[in-house]
């Protein structure tokens, strides 16, 4: 029977970037930092993994102090994963659905790569409120926010049964 497995998540092993475009041909792009965040795999039972991400200090952290992801369906097919869960951002929750693929790095390690894209206008990023809406800078913005989660985890933690993965 395999014992359940857990990584914590932090500056380390995990990166979270974002860009959007700005008057359609400028891509702006910038990172988060401050992730903090679990993955859990189950032992032999029928639980399913479980990923929770949080980041703090970013877009009015006074009244929305966290960004927040939390999993509620992981499956994985042919090696690569499909993630379904919670995205809390500005005291919005909407539903999140990644694809995250695996990439060997230095032959012991996993890369997950997810890309996935939030909506900014229902959660108030890059918008103003009074005189300053009119600003036709912030008009420029475009409505997706791209974000890329990359993590770094041991190949046997998703795969106990490997020993070190050769490299490609």
């Amino acid at each position: 029977m395999r014992a359940a497995a857990s990584l914590q998540l932090g500056a380390s092993n995990a990166r979270v970037s974002f860009s959007v475009r700005w008057f359609k041909v400028i891509r702006v792009r910038g990172s988060f930092s401050g992730i903090a965040g679990t993955i859990t795999v189950p032992g032999s039972g029928s639980e399913e993994p479980k990923v929770t991400m949080s980041g703090s200090r970013f877009l009015d952290s006074g009244r929305h102090p966290l960004i927040r992801f939390e999993s509620d369906q992981v499956s994985r097919h042919n090696g690569v994963w499909d993630v379904r869960g919670r995205l809390v951002l500005r005291g919005l929750e909407r539903e999140v659905r990644a694809t995250v693929f695996e990439d060997v790095v230095l032959g012991k390690d996993l890369r997950l790569t997810a890309d996935f894209s939030v909506p900014r206008r229902p959660h108030s990023v890059g918008t103003a409120s009074g005189i300053r809406a009119l600003n036709p800078l912030l008009w420029a913005i475009a409505d997706e926010v791209y974000v890329r989660v990359e993590l770094f985890v041991p190949a046997t933690i998703l795969h106990p049964t490997a020993e070190a993965v050769p490299a490609r």
